[in-house]
């Protein structure tokens, strides 16, 4: 009797490279159940937490701001958290390779803004010009800037691989003096936008965020000393020109003589000293303790003279509030978000990805350290926010928007 064949195989086999359909089975043969990005890298996972934390201590804080000071934001960084977390989930799902190529036409964009700024912008006194009233709300172009100059470094960055034929990529210390002419134009046009508004606290973020990424990219020393030295030499010029307003320059001479004092050339009186403002801060982050006084028990006789207790002073009164427990637990949130773009960038499989997720941690670690150091009176006053805690609808949505993009990275190992 002949022996029965079998019929052919009726599946195809998987060609090279690519791997069969279906789902994946341990080596048991069992299928394996599939898991969310977010859950398989428990940093990411931590970071998430983090954010959260922060940002329900920054509606914990503005409600104690509107208890010490009458400052009633708390509804409106409710709206601009949630506005914020739409942007970040959108940042999350758009296609890298698209964030990429619009790097330029958004650096632009905000270029625009910018100069807009110069022209129709306002502030709550009308002497300077920071915002652009809207019917809704009021949008800080500065903000966005820091953002902008991030993607657009990293974007011009990212096409100089063509530089070294055969190589995917520069050698470490390729960077010249001659290759960051085109990286110093990115920094300083707005920069210089920025500083009449005035705003010195953006202005110095743009510097320390954009040297923080040539230096992890890979700069020769050369080129690192002459970008500081020119960096120098911008200083004395803006501060000449008065690019770098008299109040700006008052609160560097309290910081560098802490017992100099302003005096009205007409009438000789003392106008400002050091005790209206930083000295108030530092007492109220003495007077926390370990523990801190506990929730509203702060000294609301301070706290209420206490300057822009919503936004760059709202560290001195959680402090007496909560602590140093409370301080140190979200110094620990912030240090889990810095730590994890640096992972980020670490797994980036692209110059671009990897070159954002280097700046978006510098930005935040940056403005962290800054803000903390102004209020307790280690580093002069320049006016700048506490990451998510303080105050302010474009600072918000930048922050998210950044996140987003940063996760967007993480979960997709900065593929484009």
């Amino acid at each position: 009797m002949a022996a029965r064949r079998l019929p052919p195989a009726t599946h195809r086999r998987a060609r090279p490279g690519r791997e069969r359909r279906g789902r994946p089975r341990s080596a048991a043969g069992a299928p394996v159940k599939r898991r969310h990005p977010i859950f398989r890298d428990h940093f990411t996972l931590f970071a998430v937490l983090a954010v959260i934390g922060l940002l329900a201590a920054s509606l914990l804080a503005q409600g104690n701001a509107h208890f010490y000071a009458g400052k009633t934001f708390f509804q409106r960084q409710t709206i601009w958290i949630v506005v914020g977390g739409v942007v970040f989930f959108a940042a999350t799902v758009i296609d890298l390779r698209l964030i990429e190529r619009a790097s330029y036409l958004y650096y632009g964009l905000v270029l625009a803004l910018l100069v807009l700024t110069l022209v129709i912008g306002t502030s709550p006194t009308g002497e300077f010009k920071r915002w652009i009233k809207t019917g809704f709300f009021n949008i800080q172009a500065s903000e966005f800037a820091k953002l902008a100059v991030i993607m657009a470094l990293a974007r011009y960055l990212h096409g100089q691989k063509e530089r070294l034929p055969g190589e995917d990529e520069p050698r470490r210390g390729e960077y010249r003096a001659r290759d960051l002419a085109k990286p110093f134009l990115i920094v300083m046009v707005p920069l210089l936008l920025i500083l009449p508004q005035p705003d010195l606290g953006t202005s110095l973020m743009l510097l320390f965020v954009s040297v923080t990424m040539l230096l992890m990219e890979g700069v020769h020393r050369r080129a690192t000393v002459t970008a500081l030295l020119a960096v120098l030499l911008v200083v004395p010029v803006a501060w000449k020109v008065g690019l770098i307003q008299p109040y700006q320059q008052d609160r560097i001479w309290l910081w560098v003589d802490q017992d100099w004092d302003k005096v009205d050339e007409d009438t000789g009186k003392v106008v400002e000293t050091r005790t209206t403002q930083v000295e108030q801060a530092v007492w109220a982050i003495g007077s926390g303790g370990l523990a801190g006084q506990g929730h509203h028990q702060g000294n609301k006789a301070r706290l209420s003279k206490l300057p822009e207790i919503h936004t760059d002073f709202i560290a001195p009164m959680l402090a007496e509030e909560r602590g140093f427990l409370g301080v140190t637990v979200l110094l620990f949130l912030f240090w889990g978000v810095v730590m994890w773009s640096l992972r980020t960038a670490q797994d980036s499989r692209s110059r671009y990805c990897r070159l954002v997720a280097i700046g978006i941690g510098s930005l935040i670690g940056w403005q962290v350290f800054i803000n903390l150091g102004m209020v307790s009176g280690m580093l002069p006053v320049v006016g700048l926010p506490l990451p998510m805690l303080s105050y302010g609808g474009s600072s918000m949505i930048m922050l998210m928007a950044s996140l987003g993009l940063l996760f967007n990275i993480a979960i997709k190992r900065g593929r484009l």
